[in-house]
C-alpha cells in the first residue's frame, strides 16, 4: 500500500501539485471556520437555573426556593450533581451533567423538569434557565460615554436597558447582553403613615390598586354605517404620554372610595421617578459609568462573534444622540496573541530549516521543498480540527506548535535521501554506468526510509495515547494538544512521503542554464526580494531595528541575487562536498575518537545526570542514603564533612 502511494506521487508529480494546492485552500478555510479562543474551556457542562424572589433573606431563599429546585432537579436524566446556593433576594440551582451530553438537549431536560418543579414555589416566583453560554462566554465588556452636554447615569441606564443591549442581543452568536452601572428608574410611592391611618388603607391595598389599575380591558366590536369599531378600555399608565403622565396616572389611580368620595394614591403619599435599589456600581477611571457585557453562545467563534458586535456598534452608534459605545475588554487581543503563537513557530522554523538545509547542501531548491511541507501540514491538521470538532485555543495551537520540529524532521529525511540518491544517480549517469531513470531514482530511495519514517511516527502518536484515557477537567485541559500534536505529525507523515517526492521530481535537478539566464534569474530575484521589503515587511524590520528603509532594501535585493544567482547555477551534489558538512564531520571525528578513548570517564557525566534527576524527583538525602549506609559501615560519617549537609538539601 505504502509503496503503490509513492509510485502514484512519482509517477504523477503534477497531480499531487493540483491536489495540494486545492487540499490548502480547503485547508485555509477551514482555519477560518475552527472557533479560536484564547483559553480551553474547562469547566463542566451544566445549566444554571436562576430565580428572582426579590428582597427575601437568603434563609427563605434556601427554604422555599432553592431546596424544592434541587431536590426536583435531581430527578433530570444525565445529571451527575446538582448544587444549589441561595444569596440576598435569588437563587442560583447548577445542574452539572456528564460530559458526552449535548449542552442543548440538557437545557432541555432541565427546562421541562422546572415545568413540574414550578408548583412547589411560592407564587409569583418564576425560575429561569440561565444563558446558553460557558464560563468563558464573557467575550466583550463595554461603556456608554456620554456626549459633551452630559447625560446623568439614569438616562444611561435607561439608553442601555432599552435600546442598546436589544441591538446587541441581535448579533448573531450572541447570547446575553448584562446591563451594569448607573441607576435602573422606577416609579415610587412614598406613603404617609398618618394619611393610611386616617383613610384606613393598607400597603396591600395601595398595591393592589396600582396593579389592577394598570390594566387594559378588551371588549366586543360595534357595528355602524357598515363598519366595526373595537370597544377596548384603555388602562395602561402613561399610555398616551411620557413619565410625566404616568405619575398623573399613578396618582389619580383610586385605591376605595368611601360615601362616594374616592381615596386615590396621592391622598395617601407622593409619586416620584427614583432609582431602584442596588448593590453594586461600575468604576471606570475612578468615575460611575455603564456599561454591558456581551455574552457569547455556546459553540460559537469568539473572534467572529466579537468582530459581529463590532460592526453592529459602529450601526448604532450614530443614533444614541452622541453617546459613544468604547469597548473596556476584548478577547479579540488574547486570539491573536495565542495565534501569534502558532504562527511565530512556523515562521522561525520554516527559516532556520531554508538555512540549515541551505547551508550543507548549498541546493535552493532542497530548502523549498522542505519549507513548503511545513504550512501544508499544518492546514491539513486544521482540516482534521474541523472535521472532528477540536477547537483552537492556546493548548491546541501548542501542540501544533511543539509538534513542527518533529514534522519537518520527516521531510528532510526523505528529501536528504531522494537528494543524496539523485547526486549518485547524476554522477553515475554522467559516467554512462547507471540506466534507471529520474523516477525510479526518486522512488527507490523514498521506499528506502518512508518505512523508517512511518515507525517513527506511530510511535509518537502512540506515546499521547494515556493523554486520552484523562477524564474531567484533565482530560479537556490536555486532550486538545495531544489531538493536534497527533493530527500535525500524521500531516507532516503524509507530507513527506506524497508532496515531497512529487516536488523533488520536478524540481530538484542541477540547474543546467546560460550565462544570460543566470543573469536574469539573479536580477529578478534581487527585485523581487528589494521589492517586497519596501511594500510589504520593511517597514516592520525599521521600527524594531531602528534602521533605514534603503539599508533594508540594499541588503534584501543583495540576498535576492545572491538567491537567484544560486538557483540559477546550482547543482545536485553530494553532502560531504559542503564545506558546512566537511566542517562538521571534521569536528565530530576528533571528538568521537576521544569519547571513545576514554568511555569511563565520561561516563560519568550521565550517570551523574541520573542521580541528580533522581534527587530532584525523590529528593538527594533520600537517593544519597543508601550511600550514605555502605560508608558508615565502612567506618566513614558523610554527614559530619563540611559542606556535605548543606550540598545535598539544595
Amino acid at each position: 500500500m505504502l509503496s503503490a502511494i509513492i509510485k502514484f506521487c512519482v509517477r504523477e508529480p503534477w497531480l499531487v501539485v493540483l491536489l495540494t494546492i486545492g487540499v490548502s485552500i480547503y485547508g485555509w478555510f477551514s482555519y477560518r471556520a475552527v472557533p479560536i479562543d484564547a483559553i480551553p474551556n474547562v469547566g463542566e457542562n451544566q445549566v444554571i437555573v436562576l430565580t428572582p424572589w426579590p428582597g427575601r433573606s437568603p434563609k427563605d431563599i434556601e427554604d422555599q426556593i432553592t431546596y424544592p429546585l434541587s431536590v426536583s432537579l435531581l430527578a433530570v436524566p444525565g445529571a451527575e450533581s446538582v448544587r444549589g446556593k441561595s444569596l440576598f433576594g435569588y437563587s442560583f440551582v447548577q445542574v452539572t451533567f456528564k460530559d458526552n451530553v449535548d449542552f442543548y438537549w440538557a437545557r432541555s431536560r432541565v427546562s421541562e423538569q422546572l415545568g413540574t418543579a414550578g408548583s412547589a414555589l411560592p407564587e409569583g416566583v418564576i425560575p429561569q434557565l440561565g444563558p446558553d453560554a460557558t464560563g468563558l462566554g464573557q467575550i466583550f465588556y463595554y461603556v456608554l460615554v456620554p456626549p459633551a452636554e452630559g447625560m446623568n447615569l439614569a438616562e444611561l441606564r435607561s439608553l442601555q436597558d432599552f435600546v442598546v443591549k436589544y441591538d446587541l442581543q441581535a448579533v448573531d452568536g450572541v447570547s446575553e447582553v448584562a446591563s451594569i452601572g448607573g441607576y435602573v428608574r422606577q416609579y415610587q410611592i412614598e406613603v404617609d403613615p398618618d394619611r393610611l391611618r386616617f383613610h384606613g388603607v393598607t400597603l396591600d391595598s395601595v398595591a393592589a390598586a396600582i396593579r389592577s389599575s394598570n390594566l387594559d380591558v378588551g371588549a366586543k366590536t360595534v357595528e355602524s354605517s357598515g363598519m366595526e369599531f373595537i370597544v377596548r378600555g384603555k388602562g395602561f399608565l402613561g399610555s398616551d404620554g411620557g413619565t410625566a403622565k404616568a405619575i398623573a396616572d399613578i396618582e389619580d389611580a383610586v385605591i376605595m372610595q368611601r360615601d362616594g368620595v374616592p381615596v386615590r394614591i396621592k391622598d395617601i403619599g407622593q409619586v416620584q421617578l427614583g432609582p431602584d435599589f442596588r448593590r453594586g456600581a461600575l468604576d471606570y477611571n475612578g468615575a460611575e459609568a455603564v456599561g454591558g457585557v456581551v455574552v457569547m453562545r455556546y459553540g460559537e467563534n469568539p473572534r467572529a462573534v466579537i468582530d459581529r458586535v463590532k460592526q453592529k456598534i459602529a450601526q448604532i452608534e450614530p443614533s444614541l444622540d452622541g453617546v459613544t459605545i468604547k469597548g473596556v475588554y476584548d478577547r479579540t487581543g488574547l486570539i491573536d496573541e495565542t495565534v501569534a503563537t502558532l504562527t511565530t513557530a512556523l515562521r522561525d522554523e520554516i527559516l532556520i530549516t531554508a538555512v540549515v538545509i541551505l547551508l550543507f547542501l548549498l541546493h535552493v531548491r532542497s530548502s523549498f521543498i522542505v519549507a513548503v511541507t511545513l504550512p501544508v501540514a499544518v492546514l491539513l491538521s486544521f482540516i482534521v480540527m474541523n472535521l472532528v470538532g477540536v477547537g483552537a485555543n492556546i493548548m491546541s495551537l501548542a501542540g501544533i506548535a511543539i509538534a513542527i520540529g518533529t514534522m519537518v524532521d520527516m521531510a528532510i529525511i526523505v528529501s536528504e535521501n531522494i537528494y543524496q540518491h539523485l547526486a549518485q544517480w547524476e554522477s553515475s549517469k554522467a559516467e554512462g554506468a547507471n540506466r534507471l531513470s529520474r523516477a525510479d531514482v526518486i522512488y527507490n530511495a523514498t521506499g528506502e526510509v518512508a518505512p523508517a519514517v512511518v515507525t517513527a511516527v506511530t510511535t509518537t502518536i502512540v506515546s499521547f495515547l494515556p493523554v486520552f484515557f484523562l477524564t474531567g477537567r484533565d482530560y479537556r485541559l490536555f486532550a486538545p494538544l495531544a489531538m493536534t500534536k497527533t493530527f500535525a505529525i500524521a500531516a507532516a507523515l503524509v507530507a513527506a512521503i506524497t508532496i515531497v517526492p512529487a516536488l523533488c521530481r520536478l524540481i530538484l535537478r542541477s540547474a543546467n542554464f546560460g550565462r544570460t539566464t543566470r543573469w536574469m534569474t539573479a536580477l529578478a530575484g534581487a527585485g523581487l526580494l528589494g521589492a517586497t521589503s519596501v511594500f510589504v515587511w520593511g517597514h516592520n524590520v525599521v521600527e524594531r531595528w531602528e534602521i533605514g528603509l534603503p539599508l533594508v532594501t540594499t541588503v534584501a535585493s543583495m540576498i535576492g541575487f545572491w538567491l537567484g544567482w544560486m538557483l540559477a547555477t546550482e547543482r545536485v551534489r553530494g553532502v560531504d562536498e559542503s564545506f558546512v558538512a566537511r566542517a562538521v564531520i571534521g569536528a565530530y571525528r576528533p571528538t568521537l575518537s576521544l569519547l571513545l578513548r576514554h568511555k569511563l570517564a565520561f561516563l560519568t557525566l550521565p550517570a551523574m545526570i541520573v542521580v541528580l534527576g533522581l534527587g530532584g524527583w525523590f529528593g538527594l538525602p533520600t537517593v544519597l542514603r543508601p550511600l550514605e549506609r555502605v560508608a558508615e559501615r565502612l567506618g566513614m560519617q558523610p554527614n559530619e564533612l563540611p559542606l556535605y549537609v548543606d550540598a545535598k538539601h539544595t
